[in-house]
């Protein structure tokens, strides 16, 4: 067992070399396609990170990693700035990081045998996703703001428990006066009603505080997509280049390991399948040079990621036709969704970079499992864009209580417009589907009871409640409106699959479980005029 200063001193020393090894990376693909300025510069930066990663692997004790680092340091110096090549470099740098995985793997393995010997369970191993090894670095000031919350959220606690024990008190052993009594119970109910609002207050912001430390910014995993754009196009003989934009933009870290895996086969398939080769690039009057740009944003409660090329665009009609060749059944599919067929490519070879369809597919079934989703746009000749949207954060979420025939659903504050009362002067029919009029135009209703097969015909009254996703808008016919609550979301178990219409579950405080319905189904899902839809659609 490592003495516990070591410990110490060793994880920082692993976070801050996998940091440097980082930084040296984005260097030398700078020194790959900079100009002359811009390579001198990298390449002074790239010795310079290098020099310290040897030193403070000496410093440790490694010696391999101390003379690995050396021989790099010295391969940068010899570089031909006219015609640099980088491959050699990159795949040195590669060994450095496998040695500092071994370094965290052993660690770890040693951590465990101890505590196996001690007769307690030791956590799975966990490699590490950003370059962090599985570690966040926390500012000072955001420690002192969480012990500065804590210290709020006693005092307010206090506050409430003092103010409970005053009304049991009261009850307890109540003044025979009546008017007393109600003045002192009316005194302690504002009192217990002013200090549980403070405490809510307080821990609103803990809430959010709590949040933010375990977000971090996206540009720690832009970084490794300049390295996957350098090697594909080398392996496709193509010319590409990667932008980047709102690297700034936060994700829970919990879920940069779902976005690291798909953006990675996003840019792959983008040089692969979009990008053509300079020459046939020249011949359609475009750039020697494709683009792929990455960009980032909050959008709607969202994270929002968009890999754009200006490559050839997709091919539909063969896509469609390798679709029906295969399984006849996929002619009625939507033309894009046909991408995330398994087994489905429209290339036809296959190389390292360019797989069997496989790819695809797995990527959405990894983005619906995270609650979000992938979106694609595309134009012959001009390039595609896939959009990748995950939830803010796996945890807590705002959400709209309602009730439907005695059952509650929590519906995602963020795709929620308003609310309006429902009644059957307000409804109509419009082409066999009932609508609703709202500010001036017409809505289709989808009555949850009816889709979730707990009513036999739609309700004539009860609420509308108007949700808005990505430009489309849907009234949910619901009895009742429950609240406002801020919720813990969960996944659904295997065993439940993935019912339409429901994204996850949460237990409410007193314990009940609820599920937590899906806009983004809820705005697709065909409307009907009564009774039982004569398809599947919510929740099979």
């Amino acid at each position: 067992m490592l003495d516990s200063g070591f410990q110490e001193l060793l994880d920082e020393f692993l976070l801050e070399a996998r940091e440097r090894a980082d930084e040296v990376e984005t260097l030398l693909l700078r020194i790959a396609s900079g100009d002359d300025e811009e390579r001198q510069a990298a390449m002074t930066q790239a010795k310079r990170e290098l020099h310290t990663l040897k030193g403070n692997s000496g410093m440790m004790g490694f010696s391999d990693l101390q003379q690995l680092a050396h021989q790099l340091e010295d391969e940068v110096e010899t570089l031909d700035l006219a015609a640099p090549e980088v491959d050699d470099l990159l795949a040195g740098l590669d060994a450095l990081r496998q040695g500092l995985m071994s370094i965290k793997s052993s660690d770890q393995e040693e951590e465990k045998e101890t505590e196996e010997e001690a007769g307690t369970p030791a956590p799975a191993l966990d490699e590490g996703t950003e370059g962090s090894m599985g570690s966040v670095r926390v500012p000072f000031a955001k420690i002192d703001q969480l012990v500065e919350f804590q210290a709020e959220s006693l005092i307010f606690r206090n506050r409430l428990s003092d103010a409970v024990q005053r009304g049991l008190d009261l009850m307890r052993q109540p003044p025979e006066d009546a008017d007393e009594l109600m003045a002192r119970s009316i005194a302690a109910w504002d009192e217990i009603e002013s200090a549980q609002q403070a405490l809510e207050k307080t821990l609103n912001v803990l809430q959010e505080q709590v949040t933010e430390l375990g977000m971090v910014p996206l540009q720690s995993l832009f970084r490794s997509l300049g390295r996957i754009i350098h090697d594909e196009s080398h392996r496709e003989e193509k010319k590409v280049e990667l932008r980047i934009k709102g690297g700034e933009t936060p994700i829970d870290k919990a879920l940069l390991e779902v976005a690291s895996d798909v953006l990675g086969h996003l840019v792959r398939n983008s040089v692969n399948h979009g990008i053509e080769l300079p020459n046939e690039r020249l011949a359609a009057g475009k750039p020697e040079v494709g683009s792929v740009q990455v960009s980032a944003a909050l959008e709607a409660g969202e994270v929002r990621i968009d890999v754009a090329d200006d490559g050839g665009g997709i091919d539909e009609e063969r896509l469609r036709a390798k679709a029906v060749a295969r399984d006849a059944a996929l002619a009625e599919a939507d033309t894009y969704e046909l991408l995330f067929t398994d087994g489905l490519s429209i290339r036809e070879d296959t190389s390292l970079g360019a797989g069997r369809g496989v790819g695809m597919s797995a990527v959405k079934r990894s983005v619906e499992r995270s609650g979000g989703r992938i979106e694609v746009r595309s134009e012959r000749g001009k390039g595609s864009i896939f959009t990748l949207r995950l939830p803010m954060t796996t945890s807590i979420l705002r959400s709209l209580l309602v009730s439907v025939d005695s059952e509650e659903y929590a519906l995602p504050l963020t795709s929620v417009t308003e609310s309006q009362r429902l009644d059957a002067q307000q409804q109509h029919e419009l082409n066999r589907a009932r609508v609703v009029s709202w500010r001036g135009q017409l809505l289709p209703i989808l009555d949850l009871g009816v889709a979730f097969g707990t009513a036999a015909n739609v309700r004539e009254d009860g609420y509308a409640i108007i949700i808005h996703v990505h430009g489309r808008y849907r009234a949910l016919a619901i009895d009742d409106i429950v609240g406002i609550r801020d919720i813990v979301f969960k996944g659904l178990d295997s065993i439940v699959g993935h019912p339409v219409g429901i994204s996850g579950s949460t237990i409410l405080g007193d314990g009940r479980v609820v599920m937590i319905l899906d806009p983004n189904a809820l705005v697709v899902i065909p409307p009907f005029v009564g009774g039982a839809p004569s398809t599947k659609t919510v929740g099979t």
